[in-house]
């Protein structure tokens, strides 16, 4: 019998997969950090599409060109959400519902996170929880913020944005109510402000306007707050540097032109504070960062039609911006002086040989130092000047110039009353200086005064020898006056006078005190005839005649005026 055939092993076919009906998860990698990012960049599960394989081309249409969003921290509590790119939100026609589930996941998102948020301002809940659940629903709005997509994404990000920014506030709000934390309070008001107001920069083309009021209404509940933990910070430099991050978050309006006019108030403020204390170059740098924040409020407030408070604020920032370039004048008239000064010092230190060409920089220090205060501080214009004169006095050796100078320094000190500055450097050589010209002048005339006099008094020796004849009493004296030399007028001495002279001068033996004050009286009117001021022109007189007659009367005055201080003497 042939053997039996061996029956042939057909190969099993492979076991046939099933498909499930939902794919297992991977994690999503950040494009920016490029590390998982479970809390902000998450997205919602795919369903596996079923039927006929698609070819190359229809999978290529298929997958959607879309961008993940980024995320990036901001703190320990809040997260800055990048919006979606402008074409992330249309999807293929073969990606419809997977854009419907990434919007719907958004809106959940934001839902929860609502829920969360109002869980948080329950009241009777402690602290502790209260944060926790602030938290919670801050990491619940940032998902939302970063999976807002669709044709409604704009809106769905400025909602979510928005809410992160509310829960900051309430976190930031929290810790000032718990323990009085200013300085955990301020950077989330910030993060806040800054969230805020990019919700309503991208938000205002799709919100309504009750929306962005209401946005707007918060934004400036939290800038007052911060201002209030600003004031307490103890170094100016740090309050100008958070109330300019602050003013850079603030939408444009009037909340954003007060806090520019109460940056510049607070650099104008430092600066007259610097001024005083002779800091001249911080002080500049204080009055140049002034600059832009007024420039800010100004563009803002200018060609509009404004308020009775805007108004009022428009006012207040034109008189600072006057006040900073007064304020700035001063500074730079302080900087040309010390710098004239400090080469006026190596100029008198160099007793051999002078530096002309060093002199007129000099000069010209001084003189930009003047012009720059000029009508607007009197001090320090006052002080330029008086160094000119110094200049001019010891070094040019021009006393014109120099008295022109010094007389000009004293009227604007003179005009700075009440205000003083008698200990004053600038103030004491002014004065030193004026004086010793004055003198000068003074020598000068008076010795060419005595030479002129002598030659008239060698003109008039025989008239004044014969007064010097008839000075033995006054009686003899005021006969020769009138009957010589009487003058023009009606005398105020007359006869009468001589003769009660001349019995007071009989009876002086005496010594009775109502006769020597008879006597006064008499000698009295006749010095008011012949005083020099009692001077009067004749008609016909040449101008050698008129100076010889009034010194002939300066004389006799002086005979006069003897015999009375001899009677007052006793």
């Amino acid at each position: 019998m042939p053997p039996k055939k061996k029956p042939r092993k057909v190969p099993a076919s492979p076991p046939t997969p099933r498909r499930s009906g939902r794919t297992k998860k991977s994690p999503h990698v950040c494009s920016s950090c490029e590390s998982e990012c479970e809390n902000t960049c998450s997205r919602p599960e795919k369903k596996p599409k079923t039927g006929k394989p698609k070819t190359a081309a229809g999978k290529a249409r298929a997958t959607p060109d879309v961008k993940p969003p980024t995320c990036t921290p901001t703190s320990s509590y809040s997260f800055q959400c990048a919006p979606p790119s402008r074409n992330a939100g249309m999807p293929s026609r073969n990606a419809a519902s997977a854009s419907t589930d990434d919007q719907s996941a958004s809106a959940q998102f934001r839902i929860e996170g609502n829920i969360m948020y109002k869980k948080a301002l329950q009241e009777g809940i402690s602290p502790c929880i209260k944060m926790s659940r602030l938290e919670d629903a801050l990491r619940l709005y940032t998902r939302a913020a970063n999976l807002a997509d669709g044709p409604t994404k704009v809106a769905k990000w400025a909602s979510a944005t928005k809410n992160c920014g509310m829960a900051l506030k309430r976190m930031a709000q929290e810790h000032l109510l718990r323990n009085q934390d200013e300085s955990a309070a301020l950077p989330l008001f910030k993060d806040s402000l800054k969230q805020m107001g990019h919700a309503l920069l991208r938000g205002s083309s799709t919100q309504g306007e009750a929306w962005q009021n209401k946005l707007r209404e918060e934004m400036e509940a939290s800038y007052f707050e911060t201002q209030e933990i600003i004031s307490n910070l103890e170094g100016v430099k740090e309050k100008v540097r958070e109330m300019h991050i602050i003013a850079s978050y603030l939408p444009a309006g009037m909340v954003q032109a007060g806090a520019h006019y109460l940056l510049a108030n607070t650099l104008f403020k430092e600066s007259v504070r610097l001024l005083e204390s002779g800091e001249y170059k911080e002080c500049l740098n204080c009055l140049h960062d002034l600059h832009q924040p007024v420039e800010e409020a100004l563009g803002f407030l200018r060609g509009r039609t404004l308020d009775q408070e805007s108004e009022d604020l428009l006012f207040e920032v034109k008189v600072l911006k006057k006040d900073a370039r007064y304020q700035a004048s001063s500074a730079e008239s302080i900087q040309a002086r010390k710098s004239g000064e400090g080469l006026l010092e190596q100029l008198f230190e160099t007793e051999e040989f002078i530096d002309m060409d060093l002199v007129w920089i000099t000069v010209d220090w001084f003189k930009e130092a003047s012009l720059k205060a000029a009508e607007l501080d009197l001090e320090q214009e006052a002080a330029a000047l008086s160094y000119l004169g110094l200049i001019n006095q010891k070094i040019l050796f021009s006393n014109a110039k120099a008295k022109s100078y010094y007389k000009r320094c004293l009227e604007l000190v003179d005009a700075a009353k009440p205000k003083t500055f008698l200990k004053e450097k600038w103030y004491k050589q002014c004065v030193k200086g004026y004086q010793r010209i004055q003198d000068q002048e003074r020598w000068r005339d008076e010795a060419a005064q005595q030479k002129i006099r002598r030659k008239i008094l060698d003109g008039l020796k025989d008239e004044l020898d014969a007064l010097e004849k008839a000075n033995t009493s006054a009686s003899s004296l005021m006969e020769h006056l009138y009957k010589s030399h009487a003058p023009p007028k009606s005398p105020k001495f007359t006869k009468k006078h001589l003769e009660e002279l001349k019995k007071n001068e009989a009876e002086s033996h005496t010594f009775d005190l109502e006769n020597r004050k008879a006597r006064k009286k008499l000698l009295l009117k006749a010095c008011q005839d012949f005083h020099p001021d009692k001077f009067v022109d004749a008609k016909g007189e040449t101008e050698d005649d008129k100076a010889q007659r009034k010194v002939l009367m300066e004389e006799i005055t002086k005979m006069i005026t003897k015999y009375y201080e001899h009677l007052k003497l006793g």
